[in-house]
């Protein structure tokens, strides 16, 4: 049954192979490990053949219904989306965020040119940063269209947080480029650390009468006391910088000179689920 029905399915194939073979670039058979750029028939022409026509159709269509169902008037999710009154206008914050991600995008665009990897730009965490300036930048909050594409974006952030466990750094070598790489966990991580001081740590150390992390005041280090009352201002530049030396030099360091060993393989066994009365 199967072998007819590949006997049957065999000109189809060949003729989807040949489609991708003409549209491909010319790439080798082998993958290069060392660089993250170029691609190989690691996938075999037909895999991909069937892949782009059967998926592309079950996605497009898929997409086609979900817009349908989600804007169909009278729906719970309808009126949600269409409803909504912007609370107040865009917040200083909120400015300050669409200002640092042009700066992020562009400046990620601008390592792209210079290494001739443009194309690059298509990659799914870069069109998720676009997705969120669209968001934010688009004039009209009342509109459903900012909401959908926002929600959309809440969902793919999976992948930038994959992105960061698992870095693929291979070909960054431009000044500026892994850390830009990196630049939304760092800032979490830096505003996480300030969030705990202030206010929290600054409140317990009001009310309990404590200088808890020298909230009330400096340590007796010179340079310190001769800031005056804008030592906590510096010292929270301070961290900003201890963070990035401590990720990105520190930790590097210490990764290289560490003996690396295998994880060791462990055996999936399944368990029979017993019925608890």
């Amino acid at each position: 049954m199967v072998q007819d029905i590949l006997q049957v399915a065999e000109p189809i194939l060949a003729r989807v192979e040949n489609f991708i073979r003409d549209i491909a670039a010319d790439v080798p058979l082998e993958t290069n490990w060392e660089q993250s750029s170029f691609g190989s028939w690691y996938n075999h022409p037909r895999q991909h053949g069937i892949e782009l026509f059967c998926l592309a159709s079950i996605y497009g269509i898929a997409t086609f219904i979900s817009f349908r169902r989600l804007l169909k008037p009278g729906s719970n999710n309808y009126k949600l989306l269409t409803e909504f009154q912007p609370p107040h206008r865009a917040s200083l914050t909120e400015r300050g965020m669409t200002l640092a991600l042009i700066c992020s995008l562009l400046l990620t665009l601008t390592h792209k040119i210079i290494r001739h990897r443009v194309w690059f730009m298509m990659q799914p965490c870069h069109m998720s940063g676009l997705l969120l300036l669209f968001t934010l930048a688009y004039p009209n909050k009342k509109s459903p269209v900012p909401h959908i594409f926002f929600n959309i974006y809440l969902h793919l952030q999976w992948g930038a947080l994959a992105a960061l466990a698992f870095p693929d750094l291979r070909e960054h070598t431009l000044i500026g480029e892994t850390f830009n790489f990196f630049a939304e966990i760092l800032f979490l991580s830096f505003f996480s650390y300030c969030f705990f001081h202030t206010p929290i740590l600054h409140i317990t150390s009001l009310v309990s009468g404590f200088n808890l992390n020298y909230m009330f005041a400096p340590p007796p280090i010179k340079p310190l006391l001769q800031l005056g009352p804008l030592y906590r201002i510096v010292m929270y530049g301070l961290a900003f910088v201890f963070k990035f030396v401590t990720r990105f030099i520190c930790v590097e360091i210490v990764l290289a000179i560490l003996p690396r060993e295998k994880l060791p393989v462990i055996e999936k066994t399944t368990k029979r689920s017993k019925k608890i009365d």
